[in-house]
């Protein structure tokens, strides 16, 4: 009677115990709301931060593929312009080379006259009659080694007015092939082998 009493018939007992169950069942339901919102931010959070770091990741290839591209440019440029430092430097030897292969040239009368005398010859060999221009320093040579050769009769005129350093400019008797062996002319004919010449001297 006491038992049936304690358990069904006191409204503070039934309430305590259906209170109890209600909190351990909330208990329990809070808990696994708990561990699935627990989850699902862990979830939430590892999705971020896994898209953050694609985002990054493109990001950084991104800038890496610019920097690459920007850094194979400025070597380009940087070979371009010490390409043109090269040729630069290259050019100043070669007309240095120029000006001093002329200057020693003409300063050497006997060298500069067995070049003059050895070019007419070669144009005399090819031409019954020639025309002969040479600057006004050098006629006067001119006309000695063409006496001295016997070639008089094979010039039709000798002219002293071209604006040259040295040597002479022939034409055929027709004037239709010309000749020529200035100074200039000979240097520019061998003018690549002089420029590797001297680029190996000055980068090796």
């Amino acid at each position: 009677m006491v038992e049936t009493y304690r358990i069904y018939g006191d409204p503070q007992k039934i309430v305590e115990e259906v209170s109890s169950e209600i909190l351990e069942k909330l208990e329990k339901m809070f808990g696994e709301l708990r561990n699935s919102i627990k989850r699902d931010l862990e979830d939430l959070v590892n999705k971020k931060v896994s898209e953050l770091r694609s985002r990054i990741d493109e990001g950084i290839k991104k800038y890496q593929g610019t920097v690459e591209s920007s850094r194979s440019k400025i070597e380009v440029e940087l070979k371009k312009i010490a390409e043109q430092r090269r040729e630069m430097w290259i050019n100043k030897v070669v007309e240095d080379a120029k000006n001093r292969f002329i200057k020693e040239l003409l300063e050497n009368k006997e060298l500069y006259k067995k070049f003059l005398r050895r070019s007419l010859e070669a144009v005399l060999a090819l031409e019954g009659e020639v025309y002969i221009e040479t600057n006004n320093a050098s006629l006067n040579l001119v006309k000695e080694i063409i006496e001295e050769i016997g070639a008089g009769d094979k010039i039709r005129s000798i002219s002293g007015e071209a604006k040259i350093d040295g040597g002479f400019i022939a034409f055929s008797g027709d004037r239709s092939i010309r000749y020529n062996y200035t100074l200039e002319h000979v240097i520019e004919t061998n003018l690549y082998e002089l420029k590797v010449r001297i680029s190996k001297i000055l980068f090796g």
